[in-house]
């Protein structure tokens, strides 16, 4: 019973959308607001870098702590399925009608916990990628490519942090959809614009 807890609980705890909580305090409705995500990048090109960093930590923060959840009750083999919840509940939180973020910042959360040796193949990509195109989402993709690819170089003999890996990287591919078809068509936005709040989105 421990068990099924700790996975309720962090998928619940991913639920909790730090974005949603920024905007409720500034009022501003980010889900009819530039790009209608309540991640970081959108809090901030909409309201600033100050309230960006905010519901960046709090999302990372809620990766650790949800990865943390099974090691907590005393079953760390765990972790990996409370990882894979706490991204699927700040991607689809029961707390607002299932419709959440893209999970990167919380799915590095997890990384941190789970497979810190990714950090090494991960970030060098997510960095190179985004100052080469200017699109975060894009080095958001390449980052979430890189996890299977750096589980199968650092912890090729741990075949459950490599499902989890494979499948962490097909949620942050199926969640960033809209953001390649945008690439596709020349219309993403780069993160280097921001938006004023009553701008739309092109």
């Amino acid at each position: 019973m421990p068990k099924v807890l700790a996975i309720i609980f962090s998928y619940l705890l991913g639920g909790i959308l730090t974005g949603e909580i920024i905007g409720l305090f500034t009022r501003v409705d980010l889900r009819k607001k530039g790009s209608g995500n309540p991640g970081a990048t959108n809090v901030y090109r909409l309201l600033g870098p100050i309230s960006g960093l905010i519901v960046l930590s709090g999302d990372v923060l809620k990766g650790v702590g949800g990865t943390m959840m099974g090691a907590w009750l005393g079953a760390p083999e765990l972790a990996p399925w409370c990882a894979l919840a706490v991204i699927a509940g700040h991607n689809w939180p029961p707390f607002f009608g299932f419709r959440g973020g893209k999970g990167i910042a919380t799915s590095f959360g997890t990384i941190i916990v789970l497979v810190p040796k990714i950090l090494l193949l991960a970030v060098p990509v997510w960095v190179v990628l985004f100052i080469a195109f200017g699109y975060v989402s894009l080095a958001s993709i390449g980052a979430a490519v890189a996890l299977p690819l750096g589980c199968l170089l650092f912890y090729a003999e741990e075949k459950t942090i490599l499902l989890y890996a494979i499948i962490a990287c097909l949620f942050a591919v199926y969640r960033h959809r809209p953001n390649i078809q945008r690439i596709l068509n020349g219309t993403e936005n780069r993160i280097l614009r921001r938006k004023k709040v009553g701008e739309e989105e092109r």
